[in-house]
């Protein structure tokens, strides 16, 4: 996580099913809160549909950032159908990693625009971060 938060050029977030709170004390248990904005962040806390939560960080971001944040530069990046879905359906393009319960067949099959086997490899990362924004422009 800190190699995409060190780039200028990306912003790192958190979209997310949880509540806030609950999110906020997950990102501290794995010491995580520090590479992320929650400020612009969108939870459950503020809308209990899932798909419009994108849209909400978006529009947060872009009040932040001065920039208009749409499906060709917002990249979800999850680990299950829901993830997938929610960026598709939400507003993102989707990179999804096959390290939770679901399969790199499943998540390829709903519709995933890039699929890793892990996140352990940066470069890799960073690669598929690109090649997503690059196709949706």
């Amino acid at each position: 996580m800190r190699s995409v938060h060190d780039r200028p050029d990306l912003v790192l977030t958190v979209v997310t099913g949880n509540l806030k709170l609950n999110a906020l004390l997950k990102l501290a248990v794995f010491d995580l809160g520090g590479y992320v904005d929650t400020e612009i962040g969108a939870f459950a806390s503020d809308d209990q549909h899932r798909l419009a939560l994108v849209a909400v960080a978006q529009k947060r971001a872009q009040a932040k950032h001065g920039t208009i944040f749409t499906r060709s530069n917002t990249v979800i990046i999850g680990d299950s159908l829901e993830d997938v879905r929610t960026g598709l359906e939400g507003g993102a393009a989707v990179v999804a990693v096959a390290s939770g319960k679901t399969q790199v067949t499943t998540l390829r099959e709903a519709g995933a625009d890039v699929l890793l086997g892990t996140l352990e490899n940066v470069q890799e990362l960073h690669y598929a971060i690109a090649s997503v924004v690059q196709l949706r422009l």
